[in-house]
């Protein structure tokens, strides 16, 4: 019996679904590779970040070691000796003054007289027999966090069974006065007796956080937070020297982890980096209204426990992250990163331990959404599995082509269309087709070339493309998106055309918005419209850009390059060059199409809108080219050179902005840089009401316009001064 034979049709049909099957298996090992190595870089990143974390404190760290190697240093030279007290207290108040970070050095000495054997009876002084009467202690400690805010030095002599003490504060007091003696023997202190063990030796000891004890009487947020390093010295005779601790100012280790882990912006960097022990308790703060406590290894209050954070309100993945078995199976000296799911979401979560017995096992923690490492992997599969619609579409019309017998003429067709596809409008010049409904097809689509090349005159291309392989059709709407918008307008504009016939007017201007849309368009930028003379231009839609503001500063500096070219060209003989003032700022603003059902356009809307073009209008009263927003000098300050102009309420807001001017690249000279210190330098003097120092450097920028406009408004309030409410900021008056 004859096996039924297929049908072409079907036969072909058979041969798409198995080549999308393929294209499905290639689509999902090609995923599933990615995202390993993607986890694999990310786990890299959060290790650099974790190492960087450790460099700081190692750095930090090594300020307090490097005070007990220099004092040491001394010992052995025998600069210092405990026969003769002043020297140890000139040395240490020496070392103090030269280590800003460090807020108390203490020396714990006495006179070894032997060392106990195993078989003698427990002595309180640990390992070493002390001398009676030999003993004592020398501090010097800082009064506050400042370096200069002085010094305080205290003496313990051991008079008999008893202590005394006295203590005189530099520069001040040059007597000592009594003061109150310790509660305990400070030779039976564990800070004394731990060190000078025998198998210490030679060896700096680190506590972990505590509170400085001289700040025992202040309230909790004036206490300054220290680590602090023992070590038990000894002379080149091999005679017991003392016990030196050093306390280090740990305030700030918040700053510590702030690092920029990912390669984006820091603005969008989703990574949280904290320090903590491994029972889950935080040392660095979260936000500022964290506060600081002592804990027990259960996160209980304890007035003996460690100094740890007391999150006021921990991000639910950090929560989880501290919870995590992964802080606890870390190894010393090793890291581990492990995946939390919170809320449905999941995070990827990266352990490192910070110096071993230094910092007393603090660990590194990383927590980041796994959504940020692989958002850009899922969108590259979803243009992956739309790229193979596409091919799997052409195909078919491929196959349709060759069933109904049309090659030729559906191939001429076929291929109007692929370039149509990929934006090249130009007209054909190919013969008739040999059927009716293909040429009709083919003369259809050269009308539709014909419209496209008219609509890319007046709307983005960019949205074009969007719009047409989208294949839907625009609809009022916007939506929010961050975006950096410029603003351009030629000053006096008015007086110049009415210098110019209304046929040179239209040629000038042409050639000039030329050479500023192509400037604008090499920086990634669209045109939203023209307004007259002025430019309004978009960046970071509807294509996104990476580091969209450095693109529209460079975008500002390109035109005036452009424009400067042409107007040294001969077509521009005999006109005066025309000077351009930009205003750009980067916000969250409606981006959307806009206008009637039947006529709309592309644009934006918002108060960042309003405040990009506020920004092009200051320049007038400033005498400025270029004003950016704070964003904008935020992003681009590693790159562009700006100064800090002032603190403006542009007209129709309350709340004031800072701006800034943008001068030019960092890379090339500055043209004035003295003067732009001096502004900077007289507008803060401005904004701390001391207007005689500003005009004083003011005065010194005769031939700058911000400052004649700043000088002139401190003479205003030297004259009558401003109200005690007064914040600095410039109302401006018109738009």
């Amino acid at each position: 019996m004859p096996l039924p034979r297929l049908t072409l049709g079907r036969f072909i049909a058979l041969c798409f679904a198995a080549l999308a099957a393929l294209l499905a298996v290639l689509l999902s090992v090609f995923y599933r590779g990615s995202r390993d190595t993607i986890l694999l870089a990310s786990e890299q990143l959060m290790g650099q970040a974790s190492r960087r974390v450790t460099e700081r404190i190692e750095a930090h760290l090594s300020e307090a070691e490097r005070l007990v190697e220099s004092f040491e240093w001394q010992v052995d030279l025998g600069l210092v000796d405990t026969d003769r007290l002043a020297t140890i207290e000139s040395a240490l108040i020496g070392e103090l003054t030269s280590h800003p970070r460090v807020t108390e050095a203490t020396l714990t000495y006495g006179r070894a007289v032997g060392v106990y054997e195993a078989d003698d009876d427990p002595h309180d002084a640990g390992d070493l027999r002390l001398a009676p009467g030999r003993s004592g202690q020398v501090s010097v400690s800082r009064v506050g966090a400042e370096s200069d805010a002085g010094v305080v030095v205290r003496r313990l002599r051991q008079s008999g069974r008893r202590w005394l003490a006295e203590e005189r504060r530099l520069p001040y007091e040059t007597a000592p006065h009594p003061a109150a003696a310790p509660a305990i023997d400070p030779t039976v202190h564990a800070t004394f007796t731990v060190p000078s063990r025998a198998e210490h030796r030679r060896r700096a000891l680190w506590s972990d956080l505590s509170y400085s004890e001289a700040d025992a009487a202040l309230a909790e947020p004036l206490r300054r937070r220290v680590v602090s390093v023992q070590k038990a010295l000894w002379s080149n005779d091999e005679a017991f020297f003392g016990v030196l601790r050093v306390s280090l100012l740990n305030n700030r280790v918040d700053e510590f982890t702030r690092v920029q882990v990912g390669r984006s912006s820091p603005a969008k960097d989703d990574h949280v980096v904290f320090l903590c022990d491994r029972h889950g308790r935080l040392i660095s703060r979260l936000g500022p209204a964290d506060r600081f406590a002592l804990l027990d290894p259960d996160g209980r209050p304890d007035p003996d426990g460690d100094v740890r954070v007391v999150p006021a309100s921990p991000p639910p993945p950090v929560a989880a992250a501290l919870r995590a078995a992964v802080l606890r199976d870390v190894p010393p000296g090793g890291s581990a990163v492990a995946r939390i799911e919170v809320s449905g979401a999941s995070y990827l979560v990266s352990v490192s331990a910070l110096l071993g017995g230094r910092t007393q096992g603090w660990l590194v923690g990383i927590v980041v959404p796994e959504a940020y490492y692989l958002s850009d992997l899922e969108a590259s599969r979803r243009r992956a599995l739309l790229v193979a619609t596409l091919l799997m579409a052409a195909s078919v019309a491929g196959g349709a082509l060759v069933l109904r017998a049309v090659r030729r003429d559906l191939g001429r067709l076929i291929g109007e269309l692929r370039r149509l596809s990929g934006f090249e409008f130009a007209p054909s010049a190919g013969r008739a087709s040999t059927f009716r409904d293909v040429q009709e097809a083919s003369e259809s689509l050269e009308q539709a070339k014909t419209a496209l090349r008219a609509l890319g005159k007046y709307v983005p291309l960019d949205l074009v493309r969007q719009l047409y392989h989208a294949r839907v059709e625009p609809m009022l709407g916007g939506r929010l998106q961050d975006v950096t918008l410029l603003f351009s307008d030629i000053e006096g504009f008015t007086t110049l055309s009415e210098q110019l016939s209304p046929n040179a007017l239209a040629v000038a201007l042409g050639a000039y918005l030329e050479a500023m849309t192509r400037a604008i368009h090499s920086t990634g930028g669209i045109i939203d419209k023209y307004t007259g003379d002025g430019v309004m231009a978009l960046w970071n839609t509807p294509s996104p850009a990476e580091h969209h503001a450095l693109r529209a500063c460079e975008a500002a500096l390109a035109c005036e390059r452009a424009t400067r070219a042409l107007f040294a060209t001969e077509a521009w003989a005999g006109l005066p060059p025309w000077r351009t003032r930009f205003g750009i700022h980067r916000a969250e603003v409606n981006v959307g199409h806009f206008g009637a059902p039947d006529r709309m356009s592309f644009t934006a809307l918002g108060d960042g809108v309003n405040l990009a073009s506020r920004l092009e209008s200051l320049n007038k009263h400033y005498g400025t080219r270029i004003l950016v927003s704070a964003p904008v000098e935020r992003e681009g300050r590693a790159t562009y050179r700006f100064r800090r102009l002032d603190r403006v309420a542009v007209k129709g807001k309350r709340e004031g902005v800072e701006i800034f001017e943008l001068v030019g690249r960092r890379d090339e000279p500055a043209a004035s840089p003295a003067c732009l210190e001096r502004y900077e330098q007289a507008l803060d003097a401005y904004f701390g009401r001391r207007f005689g120092a500003a005009l004083a450097l003011l005065d010194l920028n005769a031939d700058d316009p911000p400052s004649r406009v700043l000088a002139a408004r401190c003479r205003e309030f030297a004259a009558a001064p401003p109200a005690a409410e007064w914040d600095g900021i410039y109302a401006a008056r018109e738009k």
